[in-house]
């Protein structure tokens, strides 16, 4: 896909990802690297990430999209765009490798 259809073409969306994926803190790698963290997958690209720290929850309001096994995101107050490597074991858990970090996220049932 070429530059210019990426920002101004329809995005695509992976539907699994919809909902809210909280980080799996069971995993001591993940616990490690990201802590306790949640992410919320809207249906129009929104994508709003949470990390709890001492009781207080930090916000990075972001867009996403999604080609094949990549998820792309870009923070508006602060354009850049990331590429994360994603995978479903299962349909309520999610695998994330991000520079060579793998993290592991469970579907909050809601």
């Amino acid at each position: 896909m070429g530059i210019l259809n990426r920002i101004f073409g329809r995005k695509n969306f992976d539907e699994r990802l919809f909902g809210i994926w909280i980080s799996d803190t069971n995993d001591e790698i993940t616990k490690k690297a990201i802590g306790d963290t949640s992410m919320t997958f809207t249906e129009d690209g929104k994508l709003i990430y949470d990390v709890l720290e001492s009781e207080k929850i930090q916000r990075i309001n972001m867009i996403y999209w999604t080609e094949g096994d990549i998820i792309f995101t870009d923070q508006p107050s602060n354009p850049r765009e990331e590429k994360t490597q994603y995978s479903f074991p299962n349909k309520d858990n999610l695998l994330l490798s991000f520079g060579g970090q793998l993290t592991r996220f469970n579907k909050k049932k809601i």
